[in-house]
């Protein structure tokens, strides 16, 4: 691993980035990020900022890593250098195939050095738009967690937002079918007020927190003892969050792509509710059964994955770094 390979990480998604350039500075490997203008509050001062940062990058940046299709313009702008591409949902799952967009992600994607894509789920459409793209699993820094302290009374967690990307109608059904399972328990039943369906579910009864900074909510969710995952058939960071805390985690419909031991609780959408139920009876033990810490660390772990992310930036700098 060559101490000397000097990566900028350009813009954020769910931490991803932020992971990876952790990992590589306990690593000793002088990995910068920078972060876009919407990150810093979208204004005119904030658009100028990210241009300086970019500029004082320039100059000690090998590769850009650009996270997100539609935003690798600035790889190739006057701040051109080699870059690297991950598709992180959206860009490749919808965008891509939309009019008014298809010009701008497609271009990213023919212009990038090495292409990867974040969830099992986008390897057929991503293989359609880059036929050498590869499967990245997203990073999760389990030294970034909270430990896993069940508040004193049940709390069942929804960790995702409330809209279409989610699993839309089918997410706002699970919601309803948790709490219709829990009638007459005593339960917490708590998600994140964030999303165009969240007023639906605040009709059920769901407890909605505001938004709030990364480390609040990971505490909040590290309080649960069941976490219900989105209906999209996909672990999303929180998702994988949770499960790297060992809370129990209920995962409706999971995509074919993803292990038969991804040490959830897999079930169809319809049993959703039954499971959070049953899953409640002894959250402690089902973690333990589960393993869920082991498996994120086995899979998800910057460290583990850095390796293979370094192999594909020296294959996009032709083994010159």
């Amino acid at each position: 691993m060559s101490k000397e390979l000097r990566i900028t990480q350009l813009f954020d998604c769910a931490d991803v980035g932020m992971n990876f350039v952790r990992q590589a500075r306990r690593e000793g490997l002088p990995w910068k990020m920078v972060q876009g203008p919407w990150m810093r509050g979208g204004s005119k001062f904030a658009y100028y900022r990210f241009l300086a940062d970019m500029a004082v990058a320039y100059p000690r940046t090998e590769l850009w890593h650009v996270n997100m299709g539609g935003r690798a313009k600035w790889a190739r702008g006057r701040f051109s250098r080699p870059y690297a591409l991950t598709l992180h949902g959206t860009d490749i799952r919808e965008n891509y195939w939309q009019e008014q967009h298809h010009a701008a992600i497609k271009a990213d994607i023919d212009g990038a050095g090495q292409v990867w894509y974040a969830t099992p789920d986008n390897r057929e459409k991503a293989e359609q738009a880059r036929p050498d793209a590869e499967y990245m699993p997203i990073p999760v820094d389990l030294k970034e967690l909270p430990a896993w302290v069940p508040a004193e009374k049940p709390r069942v967690f929804f960790p995702s937002r409330w809209d279409a990307s989610k699993g839309g109608d089918a997410w706002v059904q699970t919601a309803a079918d948790v709490v219709d399972s829990l009638k007459g328990m005593d339960v917490d039943i708590v998600g994140l007020d964030w999303g165009d369906r969240a007023p639906e579910v605040a009709a059920m009864g769901v407890q909605l927190l505001p938004k709030m900074a990364k480390s609040d909510y990971l505490l909040e969710m590290s309080r649960a003892h069941v976490a219900v995952g989105q209906i999209a058939g996909i672990l999303a960071t929180s998702e994988l969050e949770a499960m790297g805390m060992g809370i129990p985690t209920i995962f409706a419909d999971q995509d074919p792509g993803y292990p038969a031991d991804v040490a959830t609780v897999s079930v169809e959408r319809a049993q959703v509710g039954d499971a959070v139920r049953e899953s409640l009876r002894d959250p402690k033990a089902l973690s333990g059964q589960l393993a869920s810490v082991d498996y994120i660390q086995r899979t998800h772990s910057p460290e583990v994955l850095l390796p293979r992310l370094i192999s594909g930036y020296e294959k996009v700098l032709g083994g010159t770094a």
